[in-house]
């Protein structure tokens, strides 16, 4: 996850060495000035450059449930099975077939794919991956707690043992990026190679690691030996942070840079005048205030009820988002399978808030809300429902932090926020990727249950879904799930916005991801 549509947010981070200039596997960057591919003189002619709002933790993709490093990792790395749109495909997996009793995964590799030193990929390094992060535990070994063991037959096959039926766990393996074995053991430190993997490469993807410079942009290169070989894509790949939507703007006039994911929203029209593509997508992404269940004033229900009354829905769509997404309907995008429109929705309604919390004899509360920082959306829904529920009587003090400070929040109780605003990016178009991660109770201060909610019920409906294989079914238990946490108001519902890239003229090839939500698949794009 990450701070906004534009941003981001996830569980778990290690912090990057200062400045550092990074030598990738493989080779360095092509030095300023020398020629492209095409042998172009100007280099710029064969280099694709997005700006970003906020650099990555880690280039280590073990935490690529994060979208800043998803970004990073997306280039450099593969994955056994990825999505195009909403479907499955094949990757270095050709093929993949659960046991009969669905507690077993056998599956068939490509037998041409090298790691950006010239070695081999083997079914031993996709064991080694497993293992790593079913040892970590963090990251994106939320989306991997089915994970029991894995067993190579030979260089291509191997079989994946689960610790129960887990019919996600194709979805599941679209975040797990391959990673060089021999490669990170030899440099695994202390820390199952956490500290190397943060600072280089140890991928087979279309490009390597070619530098980075701490909070100024990370570089890439092509590689030769990719398996599934160029045609137009860019020589070298460049992520500019540039955390101002303004500044992003004027990059993108000057041609200084080729996408931005952050231009105001005030800028669209203007720019898309002016010959720019404004790409505007659907997405599997809510904003959300998580109000925390435990030892808070919110763990009143009445309150968290009152409060869900209080905000302005319409305004929030028409005036922060303008136009480009709509109000949610409960805790599940609507864009996903098994989303039941008949969830009751609170809109806005500061008399019946106000009857609640009357009530219940609630009166002068004091709440602290948490934000992301230089978030567009998130600073102007805070400064909105701060100003709605003073009209009923709650005074509400913003608190805006920084993605990794909320992180560190969410580690204990003590410390959790009354209040605390973010989007869900879920890592896969499932319903098992929202009412699983966010609302079972085992992810409490271990993941993504941010407010700690905690309803058996839901457990049991949201756990047992995963080991039904018909959707029909599975869609019952999460239609059931969806009403019961609806009544449980343990979060404000606040917006499913759309995805909105600006794109210089000549572009080809972009398409936004909704698996992997604020970032962009390089090697699909082609150079105009």
């Amino acid at each position: 996850m990450r701070h906004s549509p534009h941003s981001r947010s996830l569980l778990i981070s290690i912090t990057l060495l200062g400045s550092l200039a990074l030598a990738a596997c493989g080779g360095g960057a092509t030095p300023s000035g020398a020629a492209g591919a095409s042998g172009d003189a100007n280099p710029r002619t064969q280099t694709l450059i997005i700006a970003e709002n906020e650099p990555p933790a880690t280039f280590d993709p073990v935490q690529a449930d994060n979208s800043t490093v998803d970004e990073v990792v997306i280039p450099a790395y593969d994955t056994l099975i990825r999505y195009e749109g909403d479907t499955l495909t094949p990757s270095v997996a050709t093929e993949w077939a659960f046991a009969a009793d669905g507690t077993g995964l056998d599956l068939t590799l490509r037998d041409d794919v090298t790691f950006h030193d010239g070695t081999k990929l083997t079914a031993a390094d996709v064991q080694f991956t497993l293992d790593r992060i079913a040892r970590l535990k963090i990251g994106v070994a939320s989306l991997m707690s089915a994970y029991d063991s894995a067993t190579v037959t030979d260089d291509t096959h191997l079989t994946i043992k689960l610790k129960q039926p887990y019919s996600p766990f194709p979805a599941a393996l679209t975040r797990v990026y391959l990673l060089n074995s021999k490669l990170v053991q030899a440099n695994a430190g202390g820390d199952d190679g956490q500290a190397w993997l943060a600072a280089n490469d140890a991928g087979s993807g279309p490009y390597r690691l070619a530098g980075y410079t701490a909070n100024q942009e990370a570089k890439f290169t092509k590689y030769e030996g990719y398996w599934g070989g160029f045609t137009g894509q860019a020589k070298d790949v460049v992520f500019r942070y540039l955390p101002q939507a303004a500044t992003q703007k004027a990059a993108l006039q000057s041609g200084d840079i080729d996408i931005a994911m952050d231009i105001d929203p005030n800028d669209w029209a203007g720019m898309e005048s002016s010959g720019f593509t404004v790409n505007k997508a659907d997405t599997n992404v809510q904003l959300y205030v998580f109000f925390k269940m435990k030892d808070s004033a919110v763990a009143n229900k009445a309150l968290r009820e009152a409060i869900a009354y209080a905000y302005d829905y319409d305004q929030h769509v028409t005036a922060i988002l303008k136009g480009a997404g709509k109000k949610a309907v409960g805790v599940l995008p609507s864009t996903m399978s098994c989303f039941d429109s008949t969830v009751p929705q609170p809109g806005r309604d500061p008399e019946k808030a106000k009857s609640i919390l009357a009530a219940a004899g609630l009166k002068d509360v004091k709440l602290t809300m948490t934000y992301l920082k230089a978030t567009a959306e998130m600073e102007q829904a805070a400064t909105l429902l701060q100003s709605n529920l003073a009209e009923i009587g709650i005074t509400l003090n913003l608190e805006a932090i920084t993605y990794p400070q909320y992180v560190e929040k969410l580690k204990t109780n003590a410390t959790t926020p009354d209040l605390g605003m973010i989007y869900a990016f879920p890592p896969y178009p499932d319903p098992d990727s929202v009412l699983y991660l966010l609302f079972d109770s085992k992810f409490i201060n271990n993941g993504q249950n941010n407010g700690g909610y905690h309803n058996p019920e839901v457990d049991k409906l949201v756990e047992g879904a995963q080991q039904k294989t018909g959707l029909d079914e599975r869609c019952a238990a999460y239609k059931t799930a969806q009403q019961t946490i609806a009544a449980d108001f343990p979060s404000i519902n606040m917006s499913n916005p759309q995805y909105v890239t600006v794109l210089r003229a000549g572009l080809d090839g972009y398409t936004y991801q909704p698996s992997h939500h604020q970032t962009v698949d390089v090697y699909k794009i082609k150079l105009g």
